[in-house]
């Protein structure tokens, strides 16, 4: 397949192809080719898994998106080399203007995809109009992410919220100019030039993809604008690329990818010490030691990742107060320097650092058993006794039942059940007992989400993590804990109450964390937007504490020692473009 693709390539140098199929376009001749000699440069990605969905606008997995990021590109995307990932113009020339509702940009003219289509406002239009014909007829994974909530004038007389209903983000996209796109949206959204991050909004070429179907994942093509052709999937083995000679910066430094699928983590980590493979993303912590020691592989060690995890404390059987105890009890040094080996950083706000708009600098509970001591007291359980630590009522303390609450987590998974053993421990210097709800990963999970007959009432305390669909606040804040729907908020957080319980105003914009994250959304004045997520930030971290804030992974790479150039990222996406072998280049 890859000396078929580059023959095709040099034919349409020759002659004019027939017109495509977004009807007024054509195929046009693509610009001589910036080639690097023929070296047969490889470089081989160990990974765990081959992609699940081969189209973008069909996926909402790490290793599909690996697999994507090669071979498909959007208007926007980040620049991985900056630790803040700020997102850059990509196929657009820069960011576009905003008109009330109306968001308009301007798209590169010298972008062909792999198959000699020519890239403009026409083939843009074509691929929003495909995401919303697979919104329409539920193919698209992650539809939900491009629709909002629609407030009605329905008000609910138990929580004082009015109900809402779904809609689409995108009304419709107009082609201005060749090369002029304008996004009509049904309201100003914040986020968008972010979400157009995101792989349901890769462009993809209308010559070579079904426009009603989804891309076949074991016989169909991927084809974009990207510096890597896709070859093929063999399922279980392997993805194989080759350079795109024609890609509108420069061609790649290496002729071929290999996307070595190895399910087994200590096989994978294995390998690249063998020689058989070239790079991990996260290695296993049990072999940083040995590949920190050995010449021939290169650790990076970089910021931690946009990943959370974090201790759901389930706020309608839980008060602010009893939250309160819990997150000043836990040991979080314990937890970071012995169950993860040091590999994460203390989480300090449910907003990452490296996410736009994150804010490190409120007062998160910190351990503090004298603390945690006082609010139970304040409840009226200990009155009495010694509130410090250790102190001279150890023993009442912790022989106490005041409060019993269960931990529900899947079996199997060491991490959530050695969070069970810290909780045991922790909560029993506070007086609060914790019982064992371990289930099944499924259970677990539907239960969470409220599905299958089971519900979140179930779970009193759980522990779980969150990673971002697209670097913006409201993929975190949003979902967490909005009381409009079920959506992941499993804690049951919902804005109104907790305004109320914390004698704030519950109608008052800056005093109910819902309000703020709905203003927040449609708002595109990024000022505004940033003292409203700081607001989120506060009330979320000092005062309503719906979670106990754990932790975020340490983010390691590991690779051969001559292969440069590939930049880690808080995101952990594997992209190869600006990848060489020291060997070759230098």
């Amino acid at each position: 397949m890859d000396l078929e693709k580059k023959d095709w390539a040099i034919i349409l140098l020759s002659v004019l192809a027939v017109a495509s199929i977004t009807g007024n376009g054509i195929l046009l001749l693509i610009p001589t080719a910036q080639t690097y000699p023929d070296l047969g440069i490889t470089i081989i990605f160990g990974t765990q898994s081959g992609p699940a969905d081969l189209d973008p606008m069909d996926s909402w997995d790490s290793a599909s998106t690996n697999v994507h990021d090669q071979v498909v590109e959007a208007l926007f995307q980040y620049d991985l080399t900056d630790p803040n990932l700020p997102i850059i113009p990509i196929l657009a020339t820069d960011f576009g203007t905003w008109d009330g509702s109306n968001y308009t940009v301007e798209l590169r003219d010298d972008v062909w995809f792999h198959d000699g289509t020519k890239f403009d406002a026409e083939v843009a239009k074509w691929n929003f109009d495909r995401l919303q014909y697979f919104m329409d007829h539920g193919l698209a994974k992650a539809g939900e992410l491009y629709e909002y909530y629609v407030r009605t004038d329905v008000v609910n007389e138990t929580t004082g919220e009015t109900a809402a209903i779904f809609a689409p983000i995108i009304n419709k996209t107009l082609v201005l100019d060749d090369y002029i796109l304008r996004f009509v949206l049904n309201v100003p959204y914040g986020a968008f030039e972010a979400l157009l991050t995101f792989n349901a909004a890769y462009m993809l070429s209308p010559t070579s993809t079904p426009f009603n179907e989804v891309i076949d994942t074991a016989t169909g093509d991927l084809v974009g604008t990207g510096p890597f052709v896709y070859d093929g999937y063999e399922a279980g083995v392997e993805v194989r690329f080759h350079s795109w000679d024609y890609y509108w910066r420069a061609p790649a430094k290496c002729d071929t990818l290999i996307f070595s699928i190895i399910n087994d983590p200590q096989i994978r980590n294995n390998a690249l010490l063998s020689g058989d493979i070239d790079l991990v993303i996260d290695p296993m912590a049990s072999m940083l030691t040995t590949f920190e020691a050995d010449p021939d592989v290169h650790l990076e060690v970089a910021d931690q990742t946009l990943g959370i995890q974090y201790l759901g404390m389930n706020n309608f059987w839980i008060n602010s107060t009893v939250r309160k105890a819990i997150s000043h009890a836990i040991n979080y040094t314990f937890i970071i320097d012995e169950l993860l080996q040091g590999q994460a950083v203390r989480l300090r706000s449910p907003i990452p650092e490296g996410i736009t708009f994150a804010n490190w600098s409120f007062n998160v509970a910190t351990t503090d058993i004298a603390a945690a001591r006082g609010y139970m007291q304040s409840m009226g359980y200990g009155l009495g006794l010694d509130t410090n630590y250790p102190g001279t009522n150890e023993a009442e303390w912790t022989a106490a039942s005041y409060l019993t609450v269960n931990y529900t987590y899947n079996i199997g998974n060491d991490m959530r059940e050695n969070m069970y053993a810290v909780l045991i421990n922790n909560l029993g210097l506070i007086g609060i007992k914790v019982e064992d709800a371990g289930t099944t990963w499924s259970q677990f999970i539907l239960s969470l989400y409220e599905l299958a007959g089971l519900y979140r009432n179930l779970n009193q305390l759980y522990f779980l993590g969150w990673i971002p669909d697209y670097n913006d606040p409201s993929n975190y804040i949003n979902p967490l804990f909005t009381n409009r729907s079920v959506a992941s908020n499993g804690v049951q957080y919902n804005g109104y109450l907790s305004a109320k319980e914390a004698l704030r105003d519950p109608f008052g914009l800056n005093d109910n964390v819902q309000l703020l994250m709905e203003a927040a959304l449609l708002n595109t004045d990024e000022v505004t937007r940033e003292q409203q997520y700081n607001r989120i930030q506060e009330l979320l971290v000092e005062e309503d504490m719906p979670w106990a804030y754990v932790y975020c992974p340490i983010n390691n790479d590991a690779w051969r020692t001559n292969l440069m150039g590939f930049p880690t990222n808080r995101m952990q996406k594997a992209y190869f473009y600006p990848c060489y072998w020291s060997t070759d280049f230098e």
